[in-house]
């Protein structure tokens, strides 16, 4: 189980917002990057939110193989369960990148960023919506409020742009089912050696505390993290489709 002193309590700032400020304010990349939970490769799958929301209320989704208006409709028909969204508004370039950023460049142990190019990644956008604890769900349902950011962008590309670029580390990052060889995933977000990994180990400003790992396979098949450095297992949590997902804390240096 995860350790219910972990919980935090809903940051101000996000319970102060209003459809009115969501929509017309300044956006808030730091607040919403400052203990964020960063899941590359995600699709619309919602157990990072199920499970951790409470212990995290800013999420960062990143898949560059689902549309705006895919996402539109998940949110309008399926959502999450026991909220609703405030508001959804589109974020921009520069809203991401105030500082602008420098990409790393991967090298040829990584992939082939070339292979799905032409059929499987789609047109970038960004949306942020705000979700809110429906009136009817008690307290132990979750917390009265969360954010999700979602990016059709490049999963090792876009920690490079918000979180190195903006001096920051997430509370947590998942590497989830992540799709590389036929799942449309140029690299392996899994291989500590290429890419991803490399990219949140180069981060000035630190490690995530928490890693996520799992996917349809059994609890043996994720007894051990994908990044060695992730070596105190916490719990295991279910998949809603099947699975396991193995939550990890950082050996401390």
């Amino acid at each position: 189980m995860i350790d219910r002193f972990l919980r935090v309590a809903t940051p101000v700032r996000l319970t102060e917002l209003n459809s009115d400020s969501i929509l017309r304010s300044r956006f808030p990349l730091g607040e919403l990057l400052r203990n964020s939970l960063f899941y590359p490769s995600s699709a619309f799958d919602g157990d990072p939110v199920k499970h951790l929301a409470g212990y995290i209320h800013s999420f960062i989704y990143v898949d560059y193989g689902h549309t705006e208006g895919e996402l539109l409709e998940v949110l309008k028909t399926r959502g999450f369960s026991g909220y609703e969204p405030i508001a959804t508004r589109s974020v921009t370039e520069q809203e991401l990148t105030p500082n602008g950023w420098t990409p790393q460049a991967p090298n040829h142990l990584d992939g082939d960023q070339t292979r799905y190019r032409d059929w499987w990644i789609k047109q970038p956008f960004c949306l942020w919506t705000v979700f809110q604890r429906c009136d009817d769900r008690p307290h132990s349902h979750g917390p009265v409020r969360f954010s999700l950011l979602y990016l059709c962008a490049d999963g090792a590309a876009a920690y490079q742009a918000l979180y190195i670029a903006n001096a920051i580390a997430p509370k947590a990052i998942a590497v989830i089912q992540p799709g590389h060889s036929f799942g449309g995933n140029w690299t392996n977000f899994e291989d500590p050696q290429q890419i991803l990994a490399r990219t949140v180990a180069a981060n000035p400003a630190g490690k995530p505390e928490f890693l996520l790992y799992g996917g349809y396979g059994s609890r043996d098949y994720y007894r051990q993290p994908c990044w060695p450095e992730y070596s105190e297992h916490v719990c295991f949590l279910d998949k809603h489709d099947g699975g396991t997902i193995g939550l990890w804390r950082l050996k401390p240096e």
